[in-house]
């Protein structure tokens, strides 16, 4: 085979190398490796685990709900008054979240903290084709939580009617105390730790096989180049070739001094 054909029999076969990945060489470097995998993916659940359960602080939620509708005629409720209903509520969605509100609650419970702070742990929802408005408090504090949902909503009851020249909404619900966090979640963030520690781990592996340009079997050598090899030496012979020769420089030495010592007695 002439340098020609040996040269381009390896272009070919670098190129097959750069364009195509063998997934069952790549699977079988990942098992080779599973201890490593394994072990970032414990690393990773327990930092994460460890982060959620000591650093970051719990959060309780607490929702007071008002339900928006006027009756017009007395206590008789027509379908002018859910329409009217229905409108009111997108409106009363953004007032309630407004500074005023936010101030007059500042100082009914008499709290050291700026409106634009104060908004920050309120939320406004409303569910899709209702006329039922969701006010939630999040703080680090159950019963904190339950006070300012409640307290955003009596404030509200005068607030709106007042601005908006409307009728009071209704209480649907007050808000209770919290008997558990909504937040964070430790055993969620543990399995995002131990995915995340899987993800890198693969992701080094992987880029450390595409790195690799290694022969390391004869099949490989004829897959890349096209040719079979004449002969391959086994890995190891070099370091048994070295002990042998180690073996032999020692029978050398202890000749020597066998010499020496038969030279010293004859004289």
């Amino acid at each position: 085979m002439t340098e020609k054909t040996i040269a381009e029999s390896s272009r070919r076969g670098n190129e097959v190398r750069e364009d195509e990945i063998d997934l069952l060489m790549l699977a079988s470097h990942f098992l080779e490796h599973a201890k490593f995998i394994i072990v970032s993916l414990f690393i990773g659940a327990f930092l994460f685990g460890a982060v959620s359960m000591f650093l970051i602080h719990p959060k309780y939620e607490s929702t007071a709900k008002l339900y928006i509708i006027s009756a017009s005629k007395g206590s008789i409720v027509d379908l002018t008054d859910l329409n009217v209903g229905t409108t009111l509520t997108a409106d009363y969605e953004e007032l309630i979240i407004s500074e005023p509100v936010a101030e007059q609650v500042i100082k009914n419970l008499k709290l050291k903290e700026t409106p634009e702070k104060l908004l920050k742990k309120i939320s406004i929802s409303n569910p899709q084709d209702t006329r039922v408005l969701y006010i939630t408090a999040t703080t680090e504090s159950p019963s904190e939580s339950m006070k300012l949902a409640n307290e955003f909503m009596d404030v509200s009851l005068k607030y709106l009617p007042d601005t908006m020249s409307t009728n009071p909404p209704n209480v649907a619900q007050r808000a209770k105390m919290p008997d558990k966090k909504s937040g964070p979640s430790n055993s969620r963030n543990t399995l995002i730790g131990a995915l995340l520690g899987f993800i890198l781990a693969c992701g080094i592996l992987t880029v450390q096989y595409l790195k690799d340009d290694t022969i390391h079997s004869a099949e490989e050598f004829e897959n890349y180049f096209g040719i079979m090899p004449i002969a391959s030496i086994p890995e190891g012979s070099g370091d048994l070739f070295d002990k042998e020769e180690e073996g032999k420089k020692r029978e050398k030495r202890k000749g020597r001094k066998r010499r020496s010592k038969k030279n010293g007695g004859a004289r």
